[in-house]
């Protein structure tokens, strides 16, 4: 159940992420969907979520 919910601290911190640069862009008038393809998004965000989620079970790897 640890693990569980790790991973999914590890997308809501990637989630809240991607929200805050589409705001600050949207506010900025510039519409990120033009130039990044949703599925790169998507290969970028999952990248990101697995490498905080094994920063956040390193320690239980050790023992």
């Amino acid at each position: 159940m640890k693990y569980f919910l790790k991973g999914a601290a590890a997308v809501a911190i990637v989630m809240f992420i991607l929200m805050l640069i589409h705001i600050i862009f949207n506010m900025m008038g510039i519409d990120l969907n033009k130039y990044i393809n949703n599925a790169v998004e998507i290969l970028l965000a999952s990248s990101f979520a697995t490498i905080i989620y094994h920063v956040l079970i390193r320690k239980e790897k050790a023992e």
